[in-house]
């Protein structure tokens, strides 16, 4: 883990999902495929999926079809019923994560999290690999009017868990997150144990790069 000594007491670990705690990159790709793309007859790649990312799936599949809400729907519904149905046997929390949760919530630490996705899919995820009980707070991108890089939802959480913004730190995989967590005033944490925006993660100087989830515990330091 590399931080710099300036990196102030974190009474509250808030969270990203996607890519963050659990690997579900490609079910949202195949998910989008059994949606959008059955309908538009196009087999659509990892990279093309990811592009769209930024504003909650259920806006990401309506955008495809323009004004057309019947296809709309429809998309959205194959979509979410791949999602759920794929789940199990696709989506795992990166190696070490259930461990690092436990042992924050040993330490009695608030946890939080604040994802862009869509509420119905994020349930999905969080209920399927039994974190139900864990997130004292959660809030989607259904829940703010301006998404990441934007601070609202991060702060939205921090009020939630009743602990200023300043004392939080938040973790994620993204530049949305990255910049997110800096308009929040929030100590930023890179999850650099998810490969797909390693190097633009870096460029923009989180105030931590953590290796591994471990390095989560450590950041917060014996209690």
């Amino acid at each position: 883990m590399s931080a710099p000594t300036h990196v102030r007491d974190i009474r509250a670990v808030i969270f990203d999902l996607d890519g963050t705690l659990a690997d579900t990159f490609p079910l949202i790709v195949g998910a989008w495929n059994a949606g959008v793309g059955a309908i538009t007859g196009k087999s659509y790649s990892d990279e093309e999926v990811i592009s769209r990312f930024g504003i909650p799936d259920p806006q990401m599949i309506r955008r495809e079809f323009g004004g057309d809400e019947t296809l709309g729907l429809r998309a959205d519904e194959a979509y979410h019923a791949f999602y759920q149905r794929e789940h199990a046997a696709t989506v795992k929390a990166f190696d070490g994560i259930d461990e690092m949760l436990s042992q924050l919530r040993r330490r009695n630490v608030p946890l939080g999290l604040m994802t862009g996705k869509g509420r119905r899919s994020a349930r999905i995820t969080v209920e399927s690999l039994g974190w139900k009980e864990v997130f004292a707070a959660i809030v989607t991108g259904e829940d703010v009017k301006r998404q990441k890089p934007e601070p609202e939802g991060l702060q939205t959480v921090a009020a939630r868990l009743d602990v200023p913004a300043q004392s939080c730190a938040f973790v994620g995989d993204s530049p949305a997150d990255m910049g997110a967590g800096k308009n929040a005033g929030m100590v930023v944490v890179a999850a650099g144990w998810h490969p797909v925006y390693l190097d633009e993660i870096r460029a923009m100087k989180p105030d931590v790069w953590a290796e591994a989830p471990a390095d989560i515990i450590r950041l917060i330091g014996p209690k």
